[in-house]
């Protein structure tokens, strides 16, 4: 499958902010794939996540439970996961969102947790 993003960070936002406002078209299960794919570069992987957050549909939740959950996964990436599930408001996530906080995280990441189970409060 030929990649949506490029891997060049500002190259791969500008795109992803395109397909939130509706100027380039994409399949959101072509999206949560790019995000989920290890040949995936971490640009590409943060861009989609972040489309993904912001067009807010929620059949991507899994993949982006998924993603948050592996520790092997950078951890900008796991961050952007997170946000991207409090900006869909997924309630699933909270266990997760709360297990990963009380295992000393990052400070980037950790508040990527708080901020999305704020998001999701919101969503309530």
């Amino acid at each position: 499958m030929p990649r949506v993003f490029s891997d060049d960070p500002t190259a791969a936002m500008e795109t992803a902010k395109a397909i939130i406002g509706g100027r380039i078209s994409i399949d959101h299960d072509a999206l949560a794939q790019e995000a989920f794919d290890n040949a995936s570069g971490k640009w590409q992987k943060i861009a989609a996540i972040y489309a993904l957050g912001f067009l807010a549909d929620p059949k991507a939740s899994p993949i982006l439970r998924e993603i948050l959950a592996d520790d092997g996964v950078d951890s900008d990436v796991r961050g952007h996961a997170a946000e991207a599930l409090g900006n869909i408001g997924d309630r699933n996530a909270i266990m997760l969102l709360k297990d990963i906080l009380g295992n000393s995280p990052s400070p980037e990441l950790r508040e990527s947790c708080e901020y999305a189970l704020g998001e999701i409060q919101i969503h309530s």
